[in-house]
């Protein structure tokens, strides 16, 4: 491959601006790249174009979402709702033993209910008072229905 300019002298590199072959004479290097003279004068307009381009621009952003989390689920699966003359049933039939708090979710409870006979009765009376009254809820703090 020969000189663009020079037919008679082999091409020392290319162009980086418009990819033609030119001799040693012929080429400029700027910033470690090849020009040719032709080129040469854009390659430095166009870095100080370039240079200017890249100043630091100004950023404003302004976040107007307004979105807020409604999700009552308590963060997991909360099931169905537990019927309230179910637990009052079991408050009232085998409230000693806790069967009613077991069948709201509150296990933990349940078996303190278990092995206290409902707390020695009062335990029980209290819970049947309040599934009566509606003040009782479920592990989730939902109110039964």
């Amino acid at each position: 491959m020969n000189c663009v300019n020079h037919p008679q002298v082999a091409a020392a590199g290319m162009c980086t601006y418009c990819g033609k072959p030119f001799c040693q004479e012929c080429l400029v290097e700027i910033k470690d790249k090849m020009y040719c003279k032709e080129h040469a004068g854009k390659a430095v307009d166009e870095a100080a174009e370039k240079g200017a381009a890249t100043a630091t621009p100004i950023i404003n952003i302004t976040n107007t979402n307004a979105n807020e989390n409604t999700n009552i689920n308590g963060g997991g699966f909360a099931g169905p709702a537990k019927s309230k003359v179910v637990a009052l049933l079991l408050c009232f039939f085998f409230g000693y033993l806790g069967a009613h708090r077991f069948y709201v979710g509150k296990v933990g409870t349940g078996i303190l209910y278990l092995f206290t006979g409902g707390l020695v009765g009062i335990g029980s009376l209290i819970d049947f008072i309040m599934i009566l009254i509606g003040s009782f809820k479920d592990n989730f703090g939902r109110p039964l229905s």
